[in-house]
């Protein structure tokens, strides 16, 4: 049972130290930065660092998504965006992927908001 304990208390060691918490806000420069790491991983050519910041890219997208939409599918009044019910975490990656690539200069703005630009442009509601 000790050898149980220490392997799981290793792989949350592992874990703690793989992905570090971020306390601050995050730019266009770094969503940018994350980016270029998701498609390295899309494309074959990523290393162990780049399948940390493809996760930071989508984990981020989607609680951006989540924030102002609750979720895939369902529709709110005020709802910025409406994506399609059956669009995954990866399709929504890559349309803010190639917002980001198709216009450059942000790398100052607000990276919450490029998310929310790229969904509004891709997935307008139908009022």
């Amino acid at each position: 049972m000790k050898k149980w304990n220490a392997v799981v208390v290793a792989a949350m060691i592992v874990a703690i130290i793989a992905v570090p918490a971020h306390a601050e806000f995050v730019d266009g420069k770094t969503l940018s930065a994350w980016a270029k790491e998701f498609q390295r991983v899309r494309s074959g050519t990523g290393d162990y660092l780049s399948h940390i910041y493809d996760r930071r890219f989508q984990v981020y997208i989607l609680g951006v998504h989540d924030a102002y939409t609750g979720g895939p599918g369902i529709t709110l009044d005020d709802n910025l965006f409406c994506t399609p019910r059956n669009t995954s975490v990866s399709e929504i990656s890559v349309i803010v992927y190639r917002y980001l690539q198709d216009t450059p200069g942000l790398s100052n703005e607000s990276a919450s908001g490029l998310v929310v630009n790229a969904l509004v442009s891709a997935f307008p509601c139908k009022k």
